[in-house]
């Protein structure tokens, strides 16, 4: 766990993860001693009233436990606009969807860029699972109007437009696991001397054939030891995702890699973190519902998941070449003047030692429309 002092939570939050706590000993003592970590970061992060997304808590920006790209300002959702406004032109369509909006800052951002480029009739959908972050949304985007709704489902299947999620899928939650020698074990929760610990826990033979499967795509068995996580989740989600869309795309925007710099042999310890106040740490179970816990995206994986759903990998590239080649070719962009603080920003958003190279963007899109990302196509790394 980081060094560094954590600032104590308040009482009422403080109640808040005992309550959740309480909960999480009931399912434990239900399961035999025992709490697979999936379901254990669900709880963590989604229990109503309780979770670290239902419960109330400030999240987003400096005030909050981390820091998205559209809480630095709009340079994210300016560079999106051109990409967006292309395509929803060649489909004739106004239609664009977010999944999971936050704070609604990227909305708000895209909303005016996307008006600025002529879309002042745009249907701007978002689907939110929060109902904290819901509300918040809605003061936020009050002064859309009508141009903005919130689902409670996906779209029917048959749906014309961009789909677009921005660190979602980072938040789905994984399950851990251990190789013990050939043998390999799900990582779990159980109570030791009235504390919450992370043990191993009995063969799983689905998550023993999805890590066999791994080694197969990988080409060498991991290592004894060897500690990680796999998202198995994504792949009914992903697919009822792509299911509603007949024409257009879904853009993914998250910090992730391809599976072969994902599962390397010195990344023994996967990629599991935890934010709190703005510090980030490596300890799970530290005020289970006051932090946010986030695993890596293997992008291989939602590459593999799409193209045996009938979709096309159109795009796949790092944030700093999408920003940079969106300024580029676009006149509005270039023409664009940095203030200081706009240098300060794009630094954070194009480094590689800060957002610009852990951040991608996939685009992954129906058999008809193929508009390929700005930046360099890195889909070979897929």
């Amino acid at each position: 766990m980081n060094a560094e002092p954590f600032p104590l939570p308040d009482d009422r939050a403080l109640a808040i993860s005992d309550a959740l706590v309480a909960k999480i000993r009931k399912e434990i003592d239900a399961g035999g001693g025992w709490l697979g970590f999936e379901r254990y970061m669900q709880l963590a992060l989604y229990e109503p009233g309780l979770g670290y997304y239902s419960a109330g808590s400030v999240k987003l920006g400096t005030g909050g436990d981390f820091t998205t790209a559209p809480e630095l300002g709009d340079w994210l959702a300016a560079a999106l606009a051109p990409f967006i406004d292309e395509l929803l032109r060649e489909l004739g369509s106004q239609q664009v969807v977010e999944l999971g909006a936050g704070s609604g800052k990227l909305a708000e951002q895209l909303l005016k860029h996307l008006s600025a480029r002529g879309h002042s009739e745009i249907g701007y959908s978002i689907l939110e699972t929060s109902a904290d972050l819901r509300e918040r949304q809605m003061a936020r985007l009050a002064s859309a109007g009508s141009a903005v709704r919130w689902l409670d489902e996906l779209p029917e299947p048959g749906f014309r437009g961009v789909i677009l999620a921005n660190e979602l899928i980072d938040a789905i939650p994984v399950a851990r696991f251990v190789k013990t020698g050939a043998t390999v074990l799900p990582l779990g929760v159980a109570v030791e001397d009235g504390r919450l610990v992370i043990v191993p826990g009995p063969a799983d033979p689905a998550l023993s054939d999805a890590v066999s499967q791994l080694e197969s795509d990988l080409g060498q068995p991991l290592a004894d030891g060897y500690r990680s996580e796999l998202r198995l989740l994504l792949e009914p989600w992903l697919r009822e995702v792509l299911g509603a869309i007949a024409d257009g795309g879904l853009l993914l925007i998250d910090y992730g890699m391809p599976r072969r710099d994902y599962f390397r042999p010195e990344r023994s310890d996967g990629t599991l973190m935890c934010h709190f106040r703005q510090r980030a740490h490596s300890d799970p179970l530290l005020w289970p519902g006051l932090q946010d816990l986030t695993a890596w995206v293997d992008f291989s994986a939602v590459s593999t998941i799409a193209r045996a759903s009938g979709f096309q990998v159109a795009g796949f590239t790092t944030q700093a070449q999408f920003l940079l080649e969106s300024i580029a070719r676009d006149p509005i962009l270039s023409a664009r003047e940095l203030s200081p603080q706009d240098a300060s920003v794009m630094q954070t958003l194009v480094l590689p030692g800060e957002m610009g190279e852990r951040f991608k963007l996939i685009w992954l899109t129906s058999a008809v429309k193929q508009t390929s990302l700005p930046g360099r196509d890195f889909r070979n790394w897929l």
